[in-house]
């Protein structure tokens, strides 16, 4: 696989992890000619984020109206691998990092795996299969990720799950409390891991590696020509490192 097609997988990945958002009755998902975004409806709490971008052959002027029209919205956008640095610019107000420049620790890292991971012995991980358990998956994740706040909403979201657009795993500790968590958006043969979370009094036992290298077995087993993942800082970078993904 070309570096070129990697770096369309990974924008691939980040805009359908985005549209999973959208896709609940408490969302609105609006497409327009050039972006998409998706936010909330009134009263409940959500995500909103500007995504899919469809600026790179327009001319300069159309392009930046286009950017202040985004900007306008005052949500995060999503720029893709595969936007050029003035549609980066446009949109951030800012220049885009050189390219093969070492990401700091504090950086998102892009990565991708083409190829399964060794199976380890592990501790047990539970798929979710019905509405409860996806709703002790999204606790753990929207506790860990997002302070507390319904990011993923245990029941409205719950439909992905149901219809395997999103596979979420889970680890409970011996309380039989649901401790860690991780997540594929499949996407046919695209398919991101997503959502990797635990509870900070349960780090440094491994639950992570185990639901990562279990969740990235079953995208290749499921047919995925490739599994993708956006560490969100050098430290996850490493976790993901020892599942199997290499730095895109």
């Amino acid at each position: 696989m070309t570096r070129e097609e990697i770096a369309e997988y990974i924008d691939r990945g980040a805009c359908f992890y985005v549209d999973l958002f959208g896709r609940a009755e408490h969302m609105e998902k609006v497409e327009r000619e050039h972006y998409s975004f998706v936010r909330p409806r009134g009263g409940v709490y959500g995500i909103s984020f500007v995504y899919d971008l469809k600026l790179d052959r327009l001319p300069a002027g159309e392009l930046l109206e286009q950017a202040r029209e985004i900007r306008a919205l005052g949500m995060p956008v999503w720029v893709g691998l595969t936007d050029s640095d003035r549609v980066f610019q446009a949109c951030t107000g800012r220049e885009r990092p050189e390219p093969g420049r070492e990401p700091g620790m504090d950086d998102e890292v892009y990565m991708y795996t083409l190829a399964e991971p060794e199976e380890m012995a592990g501790p047990q991980v539970t798929e979710a299969g019905s509405q409860a358990e996806f709703a002790e998956w999204a606790g753990v994740v929207n506790g860990v990720l997002s302070g507390g706040r319904e990011d993923l909403h245990p029941v409205y979201h719950y439909p992905l799950c149901r219809d395997g657009l999103l596979r979420c795993y889970f680890l409970r500790d011996t309380e039989g409390r649901a401790v860690s968590a991780a997540a594929l958006a499949v996407d046919g043969g695209s398919v991101s891991l997503e959502f990797v979370a635990t509870l900070p009094e349960r780090r440094r036992k491994g639950y992570s590696g185990a639901l990562c290298r279990r969740a990235v077995r079953d995208a290749f087993g499921g047919g995925a020509d490739i599994v993708t993942v956006r560490a969100v800082d050098g430290i996850a970078a490493k976790l993901y490192e020892s599942v199997g993904f290499e730095r895109y």
